[in-house]
């Protein structure tokens, strides 16, 4: 399965925790995974895309508040949440992918999942949190 695949799976897991009261990483994927087929290594990049994003989930829930110009989060449909969480959870986190495969990749999951409005929004929100995290 490509990273993109993976990450997509990723998504729809870190969508679903809005949803879960239980949240651990371990649970959500085997039972997500009871109904995907997923090697070895799409488990360990899922698990570690959803683990990183619950770890993180309030440093990363501020980089999207100080960085929605004229929105405020509550606001936000739970799919662009979803998509804004783990793009920042890899641009602040995964030191092995890069600032601007993260951003794409995010604006491709918007373009699938979102409205039409929501790829160039994602777009901006996460241009926002590179510029504030250093890299352009």
């Amino acid at each position: 399965m490509s990273r993109r695949t993976a990450r997509k799976h990723a998504f729809s897991l870190v969508y679903q925790l809005e949803f879960y009261t239980d949240i651990e990483p371990d649970k959500i994927l085997n039972e997500y995974g009871k109904d995907h087929e997923l090697t070895d290594g799409d488990r360990a990049f899922i698990y570690q895309e959803i683990s990183g994003v619950i770890q993180n989930i309030n440093k990363i829930d501020i980089y999207i508040t100080e960085n929605l110009k004229g929105w405020k989060m509550d606001r936000l449909n739970t799919v662009d949440i979803a998509i804004l969480r783990l793009a920042i959870y890899e641009i602040l986190f995964a030191e092995d992918i890069p600032y601007s495969v993260s951003v794409n990749e995010a604006v491709e999951l918007a373009k699938i999942y979102s409205s039409e409005e929501a790829p160039s929004f994602i777009n901006g929100v996460l241009g926002s949190v590179v510029k504030s995290v250093g890299e352009v």
